[in-house]
Order: structure tokens, then C-alpha cells, then sequence
């Protein structure tokens, strides 16, 4: 092994994984070099989630970036040689028909967003896969995009280190451990491990589910947790012996059950002659903090690869066993069966992005296998160019407030959120149950006596309507629009509509208190505002005037929408609460990255915003 550096351009954490393997190669792919990349076991990786990952891909979500990142994935698959696009089903059962709509909304999503997804019957569901009961099914949907990472995602990890390493712009290093990171002004500087330190000017944090240790270094913490995923094989299968196949039938989904299944082809191939059956837990998901995790030498099969009791799973399976009998057929290969441990989120998406507190420090954390080389290409992009070509607002790191990275409250988000990852269908406007009630307006009271219909959104209380107000129903009558569906109906109140319609031909005040808001002062802070928004903010005539605006990127795309208040010393800048974090730490990179002379400060528990609208509001208020 080459002696170990002691300055490099960029550190990788955990080369080893697909995604830390993936940036490697889109970094140099954008032109950097002097990259090194360490991990704490073997590269590729022999102890993380890529190393017992079921490497299959879905091109279907109703998320466009999700769609984008596994599409780009598999075409990357692909031109490497390691795919193998046999398609996949997903399946609807007799009975549950909201697992069909959920199936139908899917198909919506697929025609919107570019892929293939059709609608499929039962009998081509049979003629597709032999092994389903066809009685069972009312209908599904066929992905054939899908497919698998042949022969594992693991493979494909080494071999992109491998490619690196030939091209002289990457250095490898495994079994070296991350002690701790070294910070100087605000800014990462170098990587302490255990065969000594390095320099750095970027440091990108691939750790999978080690990554929140990682981050804990410099005060930060990650919104992601690893869970349980109960990973069974039954055999011997012996259907596809002799053919060379990693995989022969198409993958399953039955996520009613929120269950999979596939085959692993011929019995001569590394895991051949056998049937996997996965589940995700709905009721009791167990998780694992990162620093409950075993060493290399204190597990089993690895850290990532715990015991699996089979009375966790036997509810499920016997339901898996109604669809496909084969699976009570074959016999149960205890000794390869296991949890293996993957991650979920507080939210549903990655942590992703540079660190809120120190620059230069870049996070890539809670990736699947579907989404490693597209996410790398994101990372990559995003650190060459300051900006992506998609959006990616939902995976930034920026997007959490300091309560969201609270451990309790990323536990118990993450629970809820695992118990959602197949079933049941998760609704665009699903408000979550846990970490509620952190954020309440001075209102609070009083709109619990109207009767609020209250959702969360960045931690705040924020009425949808109220009960005291549907009295306007009647008023209205047929005005005010009914969603039949009950799909579309749910988590809305058609009172909001009427009092909408009140609001328009009168006076209405609507409480926006969760909106975020931060200062800008200082001798540049106006210059700054003129460099980051479209509007013109500076000049006399605009203190005193509230200024609808959008944040513009260095290409000119649109980053955020807003109000700015030009004070004489100062501007205030009024934020959704969604956007807040992100254009906040947006603004104060882009300040220090062009040099301008500013102090920015949140304000947001300072005051409250309250909106005043309709044709009598200028009436009403004087």
C-alpha cells in the first residue's frame, strides 16, 4: 500500500459504499484530482449496507428527483455491464383496492415523470411471473426499467475505486478509521485517522450508517437512522440452473404486504439457487443508533448484518406464502438470512449537501443502491458548480432547522417514517404524528378556540381552516368545490375554500407567524441583496417598501421566492417556513463566498407576520 498522505485536494469517509465510490468518479469525471478516499474496513466495502444491499431498482416514485436519480443510475449500471433490466411487477391483491389506486397514482407519476410504468392484468402478471397465485391479484403495474445490479452494486463500487485509482487522480485507502475532523475558522482542514493526518480542502462524509458518527465530530448530527430489514432465503431453486443468470424472473413487489421477492438465478452464480423474501416492518421497526453498532470482529456476518428472529417476519411471510406458495415449498436457509441494517430519514430524503456549520464539509448520507451514481452525479455537480441541473431543495442538508436535528425528535421521525417505507401509501399532505407542537404562534390559544384544523410545517402550528367558520358552507353553497375522491379530500377542509371566498370579497387576516425571518445588515447588505435577487433593492425610493422577489443561482434559475423589507440600516427578508434554513444558509455562504461586509441574523421568534388581504384590507386597517 502507497504511504499515506498528509495533504489531499478532497477526503472521501468511506469510499468503500456505492455512493462514496460513485462521487469519486463523477469528481473526476468534472475535472478534480488529488483525491483520497479512506474506509474504515475493506474497498470495496465488506461491513456496510452496499456490501448485503438487494441491489434492485424501481423506476417508479412520485418524487421527480427520485426518478431522475434512479433513471440516471441504471443507464450508468448499464454502460458499465452491470445490469440487468428484467423488469418488475408490483401487485394489487383481491380485496385491497387502495393498494390498486395507490398502483394507479403510481402509473400517473410514471407518465408525468418519463418512465415506462404500465398497467398489467393478472393474467400477464402470471405469464410474467409463473410463481404468483394469479386469484390472488386484481391487477399491478410493470416496470420494465426495473431491474437488478448484477453481479452486486459491491462489485460495481470496486471497480469504479479501481478505475480511479488507475487514472492517478485517486488514492485508496481501507481499513483506515476517521478519529476526527479538523476545523480552522469555519472551515474543514483536514481529517485526523488512525494512520495519522491529512490536509484537506473538502471532506465529503460517505459513511452510510456510520455517517451521523462522522458528523457528531464537528457538533452537527444527521436526520437519518439505520432500521432493521428482515432479509430471508429459501432453497435450493434450481430453475435457472446452467443459464448464468443472476436473476431469471422479474422482481415482485407486493407492497400491500410491504413485502418483496425475487429469485437469484443460477445456483453457480454467488448467491444463486434461492428466493429472497424482504419486508419492511409497519408496526414495531426496530432501529439502531450508530453508536449501538458491533465492530468487524464483535458480529456475526458484519456490523450491518444483525440476527433476524424468525418470529419477527412469521405474520408476513405466511401472507408472502398466500401470493407466491414457493416460498413454503423450499426450505428456510437460516444461516443466510439476517436484518440487514439500511436507513431511513426524519423526512424521506437523504442528507445531502454542505454542512450548515463548516464550509468545505460535504455530507452524502441515507442513499439506496437505486440512487448511488445518480446522487454522486448531484454531489459532484454540486460542489464544481455551485448548483445542480435538477432540483434539489428536497435533499440538501440546509432544509432541517436546529430542532429537526434534535436526537428525539429524529428518532421518533424516523420510526414513523419507517414504518411507511412500502405500506400503506403515503399521502403528499400526510402530516407526521411525532415531533409535533415544538413551534406554537402568540395565536395558538385562540385559534385552538376557533377550531383550528392545524398541520405542521417547520416545526410550527398552522391552522387550515377553522371550525368556527363553517357557517361560510352554507353561505356559499355550491361555490366552494367538493373533492368527491376520498384521496384527494384527505388532510383538507373545505371550510379553508369558503373562508377564501369570504376573504375575497371582504377583509380576512391569516396568521403566517411560521414564516421565517432573518436581518441582513451591515455596509454590504444592501449590494448583497442586489447581487442575490431579481428585484432591484437598493435606491432611495424603495426604504420602506416591501419587495416581492425571487433568489436567482449564478445561471439565473430561480432558488427561492420571498419578501424583502428595505429598512434604512438594514433588510428584512420574509421566508416560507419550509425554505427558511435553506435560503438562510444560501445567503450566508453566498456572502462569504463573494466577500460582502454583512451580519445575518433570524428573527423569527422575534415577531410575528400576519396578513391582512382582500378588496377592504387597506380600509380595515386604517
Amino acid at each position: 500500500m502507497a504511504e499515506f498522505p498528509k495533504k489531499a485536494k478532497v477526503v472521501i469517509v468511506g469510499l468503500g459504499g456505492i455512493v462514496g465510490a460513485s462521487i469519486a468518479h463523477h469528481l473526476i469525471e468534472r475535472g478534480w484530482d488529488d483525491i483520497v478516499g479512506i474506509d474504515k474496513s475493506g474497498i470495496p466495502t465488506d461491513i456496510g449496507s452496499t456490501a448485503h444491499a438487494s441491489d434492485f431498482c424501481y423506476t417508479t416514485s412520485h418524487d421527480f428527483l427520485s426518478c431522475w436519480t434512479t433513471l440516471y443510475s441504471i443507464d450508468f449500471y448499464e454502460k458499465m455491464g452491470h445490469y440487468a433490466r428484467i423488469g418488475g411487477l408490483e401487485v394489487a391483491r383481491v380485496g385491497d383496492d387502495s393498494r390498486m389506486e395507490e398502483i394507479k397514482r403510481k402509473i400517473a407519476s410514471a407518465k408525468a415523470f418519463g418512465t415506462r410504468a404500465r398497467l398489467i392484468e393478472p393474467a400477464e402478471i402470471k405469464e410474467k411471473f409463473p410463481l404468483i397465485e394469479e386469484a390472488i391479484v386484481q391487477g399491478g403495474l410493470w416496470d420494465p426499467d426495473a431491474g437488478l445490479v448484477i453481479p452486486r452494486s459491491q462489485t460495481v463500487a470496486g471497480k469504479l475505486v479501481d478505475q480511479a485509482e488507475a487514472s492517478g487522480k485517486l488514492k485508496s485507502f481501507a481499513n483506515t478509521s476517521a478519529r476526527s475532523l479538523v476545523v480552522k475558522d469555519g472551515r474543514i482542514s483536514g481529517v485526523v485517522t488512525d494512520r495519522g493526518t491529512i490536509e484537506a480542502d473538502y471532506v465529503i462524509v460517505c459513511a452510510g450508517i456510520w455517517g451521523r458518527l462522522i458528523a457528531e465530530m464537528v457538533g452537527e448530527d444527521l436526520p437519518v437512522m439505520p432500521i432493521d430489514h428482515p432479509l430471508t432465503f429459501f432453497g435450493p431453486y434450481n430453475e435457472f440452473a446452467g443459464t448464468g443468470k443472476e436473476i431469471g424472473w422479474p422482481l415482485l413487489r407486493d407492497q400491500g404486504n410491504s413485502a418483496y421477492m425475487r429469485d437469484t438465478g443460477d445456483p453457480k452464480t454467488a448467491e444463486g439457487g434461492q428466493i429472497e423474501w424482504g419486508y419492511y416492518e409497519e408496526t414495531n421497526p426496530r432501529l439502531c443508533h450508530p453508536r449501538d453498532l458491533l465492530e468487524k470482529d464483535q458480529a456475526r456476518l458484519s456490523p450491518s448484518q444483525r440476527d433476524l428472529d424468525m418470529e419477527q417476519i412469521l405474520a408476513p411471510l405466511e401472507r408472502a406464502m398466500e401470493l407466491t406458495p414457493i416460498l413454503g415449498e423450499l426450505g428456510y436457509n437460516e444461516s443466510h438470512s439476517f436484518n440487514g441494517l439500511l436507513q431511513v430519514t426524519a423526512d424521506g430524503g437523504p442528507s445531502m449537501g454542505e454542512s450548515q456549520k463548516v464550509r468545505g464539509l460535504w455530507y452524502a448520507v441515507a442513499i439506496w443502491v437505486k440512487d448511488g451514481p445518480g446522487m454522486g452525479k448531484l454531489i459532484a455537480d454540486w460542489m464544481t458548480d455551485g448548483r445542480t441541473a435538477i432540483d434539489h431543495h428536497a435533499i440538501d442538508y440546509a432544509r432541517f432547522y436546529p430542532h429537526q436535528t434534535k436526537e428525539q425528535f429524529i428518532w421518533d421521525r424516523c420510526t414513523e417514517t419507517a414504518m411507511k417505507v412500502y405500506n400503506p401509501a403515503v399521502h403528499p399532505r400526510e402530516p407526521f404524528s411525532k415531533g409535533r407542537n415544538i413551534r406554537r404562534s402568540p395565536f395558538w390559544e385562540r385559534e385552538k378556540e376557533l377550531g383550528g384544523y392545524f398541520m405542521e410545517l417547520g416545526g410550527w402550528e398552522r391552522a387550515h381552516g377553522y371550525a368556527a367558520n363553517e357557517h361560510l358552507l352554507e353561505k356559499y353553497g355550491n361555490r366552494v368545490p367538493v373533492r368527491e375522491n376520498e384521496w384527494d379530500n384527505r388532510h383538507f377542509w373545505r371550510v379553508s375554500n369558503a373562508e377564501h371566498l369570504a376573504m375575497s370579497e371582504d377583509c380576512g387576516i391569516v396568521n403566517l407567524s411560521h414564516f421565517a425571518m432573518y436581518d441582513i445588515e451591515g455596509p454590504d447588505h444592501v449590494a448583497l441583496l442586489e447581487w442575490l435577487c431579481a428585484a432591484k433593492i437598493g435606491g432611495d425610493n424603495n426604504i420602506g417598501k416591501g419587495i416581492y422577489t425571487h433568489f436567482l443561482d449564478e445561471e439565473g434559475m430561480v432558488r427561492a421566492d420571498f419578501t424583502v423589507i428595505r429598512m434604512a440600516d438594514r433588510c428584512r427578508l420574509i421566508d416560507g417556513a419550509d425554505a427558511g434554513p435553506r435560503d438562510f444558509q444560501y445567503t450566508r455562504r453566498t456572502a462569504q463566498d463573494k466577500g460582502f461586509d454583512v451580519t445575518i441574523t433570524d428573527v423569527t421568534e422575534k415577531y410575528v407576520t400576519i396578513g391582512i388581504w382582500g378588496p377592504n384590507a387597506r380600509a380595515t386597517l386604517q
